[in-house]
């Protein structure tokens, strides 16, 4: 299945959409300053509310009611 208990994916990690965009160190192109941000935000349509999701945003571009970031341990 896609999911796991209580909505977590295989992989063990859960709420990945649907309450921020989340912030990424990826690069929308290399060499580029705009980092590519994932998962939707509550205020964006349900297509958006997907952690496969992408959006493009600038370093200085501020949105404060839908950019945050995950910390995350690889």
């Amino acid at each position: 299945g896609r999911y796991g208990v209580n909505g977590a994916s295989v992989y063990g990690c859960e709420d990945a959409a649907g309450n921020v965009w989340e912030w990424t160190e990826s690069q929308w192109e290399a060499g580029s300053d705009l980092r590519v941000v994932r998962g939707g935000s509550w205020n964006y349509d349900h297509v958006s509310a997907a952690c496969a999701c992408r959006h493009i945003i600038g370093p200085l571009n501020r949105y404060y009611v839908v950019i945050g970031f995950r910390c995350a341990r690889t």
